[in-house]
Order: C-alpha cells, then sequence, then structure tokens
C-alpha cells in the first residue's frame, strides 16, 4: 500500500515539473517575441542617402537619348564633362516647370546637381540666374578685345564662349558681322552664341560680260563685278540685279546656310575676246611690280590686251629683273623670281626703294593648303598664298571643290610687320549617296547646292553648278575646324 502511495506521489511531481516547464517555456518564448517586435517596432527609419553632392554652372553642348547621356562645359571648372542620366533625374526649365532633356538647346546655361565620381546627374535645370537676347541683328562683337555691345551695355565674353551653328559647335571667327546671333550667359559674361540667321555664298559663272559692271544682291550687298568671285550673303531669298553698259539681269536666289548658289551668266552673247586675264607669282612678295611700266599690284589678277608685254620687278637687296611675256589666252600665270644682290655700296636710290619697300607687309594664309582664298569676296590664289597687308576688318573665305566654303572674319592691326594666318582643314561634303539617305529622313524639301537653281525675267534658269563651272584641281587634304593665328 505505501509502495503504492510513492509511485503515485511520484507521478504527480513529474507531472508538475512537466507543466511548470512547459509554461516557462512559452513565456520566455512569448516575452522574447514581445522583445524583437518592440525592438523592430520602435526603431527609427533610415533617411536615403542622397549621392548627388556636387553643384555647378554649366553650358548645355549635346545629350544623347540612346546612352542617355549629357555633355556640359563646366563654366567653374573651365573644362568639357560627360555625365549619365536616368528617367530619375530631374530637369527642369528656369521657372522650375518639368522639361525632358531633348528640350534643351546646345547654349542653355544650366545648374545641375551630380556625383563626381559615378558621373551621374541628379539634376539639370535652365539657370534662373542667366540671360537671353534673341535674334539680334545689332551688335558689336569685338572678339580681339572679348566685349560684346548690346544696346547701351557691354558684355564681357567669356574666353571659352560656345558657338552653335544649326546645331553644331563652330569657331567663333566663323562668325560675321552681318550674321543674327542670340547671345546667352551669366553676371553680365556671355558665354555661349547661337546663330540664328548665318550666311552663304553667291558664286559668278561665265561672267565675262559683266566685268567692271554692278551686282546687287537685295539691298544687303552692293559691289562691282570682277573676274573669280565668291560673294558672301546672308542667307534667305533675293532679288539680284546686275548691269555693265546697256546689260541689265533680274534673277531670284535663295542663298543657303555655308552653301553655294550659282548664277550662270552664259546665255549673255559676248563679242571675241581680245584680252585675257594673267596672274603673277613674284618673289620676293614685296618687290614693286611693273607691266610696260606701270605699277600693278600683283596679288590681283589683272586683264591684259593680247600680245606681248614687258614684266619688271625691283625689291631693295635684290637684282631688278626684266621679260617679255605673250597673252595668247585667258588664265595665263607668270612667275618671276629675283636674285639677292651682292654686297655694294648703297645709294640714294636704293636707300629710298629699301624706304619704300620697309612699308609694304604681306599676310599669308597657309592653310588648308589647297584651298581657294578670297578676301573679301576677291579671289587672292590657292593656299599657301600672299598679298598686301591692309589694316581693318576683313573677312577670309575658303573653298575647295568636295568641301564645305568656310568664312572667318579677322582683323588686321595697323602696325609693323607681317602676318600669317593658319586655318584648320575643310569639312567633307556629304556624298550623293549619303545626301539620299539623308533625303529620305529630311522633310524640310531643301535641295542640297548642286540643285539649287535660279531663273531671269526672260524665264532661262541655270544649270547645275557641276555642269557650269570646270572644276580646278586641288591636292587632297583631311579636315577638322579651328583656326589659328600666327604672329
Amino acid at each position: 500500500m505505501k509502495k503504492i502511495r510513492k509511485k503515485e506521489n511520484l507521478i504527480k511531481y513529474m507531472l508538475v515539473s512537466i507543466c511548470l516547464f512547459l509554461t516557462g517555456c512559452g513565456t520566455i518564448g512569448l516575452a522574447q517575441e514581445s522583445t524583437f517586435e518592440s525592438a523592430f517596432e520602435n526603431k527609427p527609419e533610415e533617411e536615403p542617402v542622397d549621392i548627388f553632392t556636387s553643384e555647378g554652372t554649366g553650358v548645355f553642348l549635346k545629350s544623347d537619348g540612346a546612352d542617355m547621356t549629357v555633355t556640359l562645359y563646366m563654366i567653374e571648372r573651365g573644362e568639357e564633362r560627360t555625365f549619365s542620366y536616368s528617367l530619375a533625374t530631374a530637369v527642369a526649365d528656369k521657372h522650375g516647370s518639368a522639361m525632358i532633356m531633348q528640350q534643351m538647346i546646345p547654349g542653355d546655361i544650366v545648374s545641375v546637381r551630380y556625383n563626381n565620381e559615378l558621373e551621374k546627374l541628379g539634376s539639370l535645370q535652365q539657370s534662373a540666374e542667366s540671360f537671353v537676347f534673341p535674334e539680334m541683328q545689332k551688335y558689336r562683337l569685338d572678339k580681339k578685345k572679348g566685349t560684346v555691345d548690346i544696346g547701351s551695355d557691354t558684355y564681357s565674353l567669356s574666353k571659352d564662349v560656345k558657338v552653335f551653328s544649326d546645331g553644331r559647335q563652330i569657331d567663333i571667327s566663323q562668325v560675321l558681322k552681318q550674321d543674327v546671333l542670340t547671345f546667352k550667359g551669366i553676371h553680365h559674361e556671355v558665354t555661349s552664341i547661337l546663330v540664328d540667321q548665318g550666311h552663304g555664298y553667291l558664286d559668278l559663272s561665265n561672267e565675262e560680260a559683266l566685268l567692271g559692271g554692278w551686282i546687287e544682291v537685295g539691298q544687303t550687298v552692293i559691289s562691282t563685278i570682277n573676274e573669280d568671285m565668291l560673294i558672301t550673303v546672308p542667307e534667305g531669298d533675293y532679288t539680284v540685279r546686275v548691269t555693265s553698259g546697256e546689260i541689265e539681269e533680274i534673277k531670284q536666289v535663295t542663298i543657303e546656310r555655308d552653301k553655294e548658289t550659282m548664277l550662270n551668266f552664259g546665255h549673255i552673247e559676248t563679242e571675241k575676246p581680245t584680252s585675257g586675264k594673267v596672274t603673277f607669282s613674284i618673289t620676293p612678295v614685296n618687290a614693286f611690280v611693273y607691266v610696260d611700266d606701270v605699277e600693278i599690284d600683283p596679288t590681283y589678277a589683272i586683264r591684259l590686251p593680247f600680245g606681248i608685254h614687258k614684266l619688271t620687278a625691283k625689291a631693295a637687296g635684290y637684282d631688278t629683273l626684266s621679260k617679255y611675256f605673250e597673252v595668247t589666252e585667258d588664265g595665263l600665270q607668270v612667275s618671276m623670281n629675283l636674285s639677292e644682290a651682292e654686297a655694294t655700296e648703297t645709294t640714294e636710290a636704293d636707300e629710298e626703294d629699301e624706304k619704300k619697300a620697309g612699308d609694304v607687309y604681306t599676310v599669308t594664309v597657309k592653310g588648308p593648303a589647297g584651298a581657294e582664298v578670297y578676301v573679301d569676296n576677291l579671289y587672292k590664289g590657292t593656299a599657301p598664298v600672299s598679298f598686301v597687308k591692309e589694316p581693318g576688318e576683313h573677312v577670309i573665305t575658303l573653298r575647295r571643290d568636295g568641301y564645305k566654303t568656310r568664312s572667318h572674319s579677322v582683323f588686321i592691326e595697323d602696325e609693323e610687320g607681317d602676318l600669317t594666318y593658319s586655318f584648320a582643314d575643310l569639312e567633307k561634303e556629304e556624298s550623293d549617296e549619303e545626301k539620299k539617305d539623308d533625303s529620305k529622313d529630311d522633310d524640310d524639301g531643301k535641295s542640297s547646292v548642286s540643285d539649287n537653281s535660279v531663273s531671269d525675267n526672260k524665264g532661262d534658269s541655270t544649270d547645275k553648278k557641276d555642269d557650269e563651272k570646270p572644276k580646278k584641281k586641288k591636292e587632297e587634304i583631311s579636315v577638322s575646324v579651328n583656326a589659328l593665328v600666327l604672329g
């Protein structure tokens, strides 16, 4: 009986222990769960990290929607940077209204936030502090002083000013005073220029009957007609009037930016020629040149009657030389190289010649090699070419078959010494196949320059450019963009 009671007590003890154990584990589990949940609920939320810690002001250069990149010129740093962007990149105008990157225009002044190391863009906004002067026709752009006069105010010109024409970047020397421009900048400094209305070129073909006459291109150009002219004209539609003696021709033309339009006057009947054009190549370039004892400027071609003529050249420190040449047709070129004189006693006449020669300085256009060089619409020769230095503002035009014609505005100081310009190579024109491909995507209906024709008041139309004028032989060269002035 006692044994049975002991077994019952042992069983009761074991049951109580099991209950206590189970109850304790549950309590601990609940306590632990409660503690974990409380810790999670009471933990403060972490703020997102802003990785775009760099700020700056720049000039918008271009964007690539496919690669989702944007290229800026950072004004403070003085360098170009390319950043990646995403759909999360905030883009806005100067008032804060949302935009897309493709709405930005090259030359826009923008404020940006970016990650310098990752080269990622966080936000881009048109600068609220920037200024814009759109489509200005009256201004004074002084590239040498680095200033722009707009109205009664003078603005400084950024040393790294960015200039755009048709969305592509060009050198500031390619801006001519007749171009219509938009100026953009910040803090009274112009940092970008947009060419709203540029310039093109008017070429005259078979103009022999009109030489010495006058040409009027609307109200923009009035000039005497010379041989081998290439006239720079603001882009637009014009009525062209040419007169020479009893001859009067009126034609309608369209001038496109950076393209040539040719006027053909081959339908005008002319008498059998009795004279020919002669060009001269004299060394040294500052020599005094005489044809039939009449002093001439050898940098320009002259027309002489058919027959024999006398050429004389002299220069201080060189032996005077004379020779005869015969003109039988158009396009004769006469060369003469003077030899250095032996040391002799200087005469008063020599001193006078040397003094006179010392006042003659030259401008040399070295390159691009093989390009035709025009100064203020007049043909000077093929680069490298030298001509008499004339102080003032001039337009140097470079032209070569198969390449885009380009002009540079230069200012020649009235000071002693020769001057040399070496311009970058011309840009190649598109091939016919490339033009066909582009025309498929081009909806503006404009024809290429070779297809641009005009008609006079009699209904005669011009031929295509390639059929009008024989192409001149030139050396093959490569292409690039900027101009370099060598003092």
